[in-house]
């Protein structure tokens, strides 16, 4: 594959210069009930209530606009970890986050890293989708979090013990 010479214009064949997506507009999550699902993200989590119609409801949180309708399935299967949504938290709020989250009867688990630079933890809404809480780098003793490599303590998510009822 010959590569193009500096200064000239790209080939129409060229990515860059294909259509592409402009920016992210929302996620859609499905869940059991519509009202629960406004009261835990705008409640516990702090989101903004921005639109709100009968079958289907959106909440801005964190910069990112979460759309919420009712389904019979479709949430993360309680001992998966994968799907999950993950919010960005600055250093100095993850602590009192997941202490938040605890206040409102959201099990938690203990604050983990997988490379020793990153802080990492998961939870569930009530409709059972798997959320995580992820600090790219600057949580405090990061290196020393199990799962950490060098910190000799192994570490799984206990995803299957998120699962609870919400009283919210």
């Amino acid at each position: 594959m010959a590569s193009q010479a500096v200064g000239t214009a790209p080939s129409k064949s060229d990515p860059r210069e294909q259509p592409r997506p402009s920016g992210f507009a929302h996620v859609s999550v499905p869940v059991r009930d519509r009202e629960e699902a406004k009261r835990f993200f705008m409640n516990v989590l702090g989101g903004e209530l921005k639109l709100d119609i009968p079958t289907f409801c959106e909440v801005r949180v964190g910069g990112m606009i979460f759309g919420f309708s009712e389904q019979k399935g479709g949430w993360t299967a309680p001992d998966a970890e994968f799907p999950h949504y993950a919010f960005y938290v600055d250093p100095g709020d993850f602590v009192p986050l997941k202490e938040r989250l605890e206040a409102h009867g959201v099990p938690t688990h203990p604050i983990w890293s997988r490379g020793g630079v990153e802080a990492l933890m998961y939870f569930r809404d009530p409709s059972g989708n798997l959320f995580e809480l992820y600090c790219t780098q600057g949580f405090k003793d990061a290196d020393k979090l199990p799962g950490a490599r060098g910190s000799g303590i192994e570490f799984v998510p206990p995803i299957a013990s998120l699962s609870y009822d919400w009283k919210g």
